[in-house]
C-alpha cells in the first residue's frame, strides 16, 4: 500500500488515476493533431471510463514478476488506446477532425484542472486538521 493511499480514501486515488488518464488522453489528442495531414493516419482515443473503472476495481496487491520473459503490464503505455472513428475519413485515408480534436483538448484540460483542484482541496483539509489538532 502506498503512503498516500493510507492517508486518503479512494477518492484521492481515483482522482490521481483520472489525472494520469487525462495526461494519456492529452498525448493521444496531441498525436492526432500533429498527424492531421498525414495520409492514412487513423485517430486514436483513450478508453477513459474503462481505464478509470479498472483503477477503482484493482486491489492494492501487485502481480509477481516471476520470470524475465514475462511482460510487465503495470507500465504498459499502449493500454487504453483505441481507434477513434468519430471523424470522417478523407480521400487520403486520414480521419482526424481537427475541430473535434481541439474541442476534446479543451474539455480534457478542464477535466485535468478540476481533478487537480479537488486533490489540492483534500490536501488542504488534511493540512488544516494537522495544524488545528495540536
Amino acid at each position: 500500500m502506498r503512503f498516500i493511499d493510507s492517508i486518503f480514501d479512494r477518492t484521492v486515488t481515483g482522482l490521481n488515476k483520472a489525472m494520469d488518464l487525462s495526461w494519456k488522453r492529452n498525448q493521444a489528442i496531441s498525436a492526432n493533431v500533429a498527424n492531421a495531414e498525414t495520409p492514412k493516419y487513423r485517430a486514436v482515443e483513450v478508453t477513459f471510463g474503462k481505464e478509470l473503472e479498472k483503477a477503482f476495481s484493482q486491489t492494492s496487491g501487485r502481480m509477481a514478476h516471476t520470470d524475465s520473459r514475462h511482460m510487465e503490464i503495470a507500465n504498459n503505455q499502449s493500454a487504453g488506446f483505441v481507434d477513434d472513428a468519430s471523424g470522417t475519413t478523407k480521400a487520403d485515408g486520414n480521419n482526424v477532425d481537427i475541430d473535434l480534436q481541439m474541442g476534446r483538448l479543451a474539455q480534457n484540460s478542464g477535466d485535468y484542472t478540476n481533478a487537480a483542484r479537488l486533490i489540492r482541496r483534500q490536501i488542504g483539509l488534511l493540512r488544516t486538521a494537522i495544524r488545528d489538532g495540536r
